[in-house]
C-alpha cells in the first residue's frame, strides 16, 4: 500500500494534528506501508524535501505564505491548493490512497484529485464543538471560499471520527453513516514510564499541556487555581503550563493581577512533555471544545490523575470518578473543587491514574489505532 498523508502544516509546527499525523506515519512506516506526506512550505528556511524520524516530507509552494504577513498567509492558502493539486497529479503513479488529515481546505483539492486520478481518499476530522472542523469551514475560519469548498471535501470515500459528536456533526452535513468510521486518536504506550507513586511531597504540582489559545479556557483555570490556594492555605501548590500561543502575553499579566504568578510557570514549548508528566501530581484540561486531545490521551497513559472539562472528546476518554474526573466547562469553582478532591483523597488518585493508564493501553495505543488505519486502507483499496 502507498498512502500519501496530506497535512495543511507539520513539523517544525507543533499541534495536535500534526503530533498526531507524525506518531500515526512513523508507526505504519515501522508495520511495512510505504507513507510519505506532503504539507505546506510554511516556514523559511526549512527545506522542501526531507526525511523526519523515517517519514519522507514534501513542502509544496505557498508563495507568499511564508513570510508569514497580514493578509499575504491566506493568499499563500489559494497558491497552497493549486500547488496542492498540481503536486498530487505529477505524483499520480507513486500513491495508491490519500489520507487528509483535518477536515479543511487542502481536503478540497485532495478529495477532487481522488475522484478525477481515481484514487480512495480519506479525510480524519481534527475538532467538534465549538472549534469543529464543519463549523470553522462554515464560517471561512482560515481561507474565503472554504464554504464552497465543503460539500467537495465532505464527499471523501471515508471520513474518519475521533469522537461522538463528529458523527452527529457529520450526519447533519449530510454524510451518510456508511461513509462515516469511527477512529480514534492514538498514543505510543510501549516503553512509557507510568505513575506508580501517588503521595504528594508537600508540594502539589497541577499540570496542562496545550496551545495558550481561548478555546482552552486557561482563563478559568487561574481563577479556580487561585480558588485552590486561597483553599488551602497550608499546602504549597504550583501549576505548570507547558505550550506557547497567542494568549501567553494576556495569561501571565492576568495571573499577576490574580495575587498568583508565583506558583504560576510558563514554561513555554517543550521537547520533553514526559519529564514534566513524570513531576506531576495530576493533569488539568480546562478546554471549551476539543476533538481528542492527545496532551490528555498522554496524560492518561502516564497514569496521572485528571481534571477535564465535561466535552465532547473528553468524555469520549473519561468516565467521571472512575479514570478521571469531569467537570463543567467555564466554571472556576467546580474546576477548583475538582482539583481540591484529588488533593484530599491519595486513593482517589491512584484508581482513577491506574484507571486512565488501563485504558489507554487497551484501547489508544498507536500500535493499535495503525492496525486499524490499515485495515480500512485494505478495505477501500480492495473495494
Amino acid at each position: 500500500m502507498r498512502v500519501l498523508m496530506i497535512v495543511r502544516q507539520f513539523s517544525p509546527w507543533v499541534g495536535g494534528t500534526e503530533r498526531q499525523a507524525q506518531k500515526l506515519a512513523a508507526k505504519l512506516i515501522e508495520l511495512g506501508v510505504d507513507v510519505s506526506v506532503v504539507t505546506g512550505w510554511w516556514a523559511w528556511g526549512t527545506p522542501r524535501r526531507e526525511i523526519i524520524e523515517t517519514i519522507p516530507v514534501f513542502r509544496n509552494f505557498t508563495c507568499w505564505g511564508m513570510f508569514g504577513l497580514k493578509g499575504l498567509r491566506k493568499f499563500g492558502g489559494y497558491i497552497y491548493i493549486l500547488s496542492l493539486f498540481r503536486y498530487l497529479w505529477k505524483q499520480r503513479q507513486k500513491y495508491d490512497l490519500i489520507h487528509i488529515h483535518m477536515l479543511s481546505y487542502p481536503a478540497f483539492p485532495a478529495v477532487l484529485a481522488g475522484r478525477w486520478f481515481g484514487k480512495k481518499t480519506i479525510v480524519k476530522t481534527a475538532n467538534s464543538g465549538q472549534g469543529s472542523d464543519i463549523l470553522r469551514m462554515q464560517k471561512n475560519d482560515l481561507l474565503p471560499g472554504q464554504r464552497q469548498m465543503l460539500p467537495v471535501a465532505l464527499g471523501a470515500d471515508q471520513i474518519v471520527a475521533i469522537n461522538q459528536q463528529v458523527i452527529e456533526e457529520l450526519r447533519q452535513a449530510g454524510v451518510p453513516s456508511e461513509r462515516i468510521v469511527v477512529i480514534p486518536n492514538g498514543v505510543e504506550v510501549n516503553g512509557l514510564s507510568h505513575k506508580c507513586d501517588y503521595g504528594l511531597d508537600g508540594t502539589v504540582t497541577v499540570v496542562f499541556v496545550g496551545r495558550l489559545h481561548s478555546q482552552k479556557g486557561l482563563n478559568v483555570l487561574l481563577q479556580a487555581f487561585k480558588q485552590v490556594i486561597r483553599s488551602r492555605l497550608g499546602i504549597s501548590w504550583r501549576l505548570w503550563l507547558l505550550g506557547d500561543g497567542p494568549l501567553r502575553p494576556e495569561l501571565e499579566t492576568m495571573a499577576k493581577q490574580l495575587g498568583i504568578a508565583q506558583e504560576v510557570e510558563f514554561w513555554g514549548q517543550v521537547n520533553n512533555v514526559p519529564d514534566y508528566l513524570a513531576q506531576a501530581d495530576m493533569f488539568v484540561l480546562p478546554s471549551q471544545a476539543e476533538g481528542m486531545s492527545n496532551a490528555l490521551l498522554e496524560a492518561m497513559a502516564h497514569g496521572l490523575p485528571c481534571v477535564a472539562t465535561r466535552i465532547s472528546g473528553n468524555t469520549d476518554l473519561i468516565q467521571h470518578g472512575e479514570n478521571g474526573l469531569l467537570v463543567h466547562p467555564e466554571s472556576e469553582t467546580a474546576l477548583a473543587e475538582a482539583l481540591i478532591h484529588l488533593s484530599d483523597d491519595e486513593a482517589l488518585r491512584q484508581q482513577v491514574g491506574r484507571m486512565a493508564r488501563q485504558m489507554v493501553e487497551a484501547e489508544y495505543s498507536i500500535d493499535s489505532i495503525a492496525k486499524r488505519y490499515i485495515r480500512l486502507y485494505r478495505t477501500l483499496l480492495q473495494a
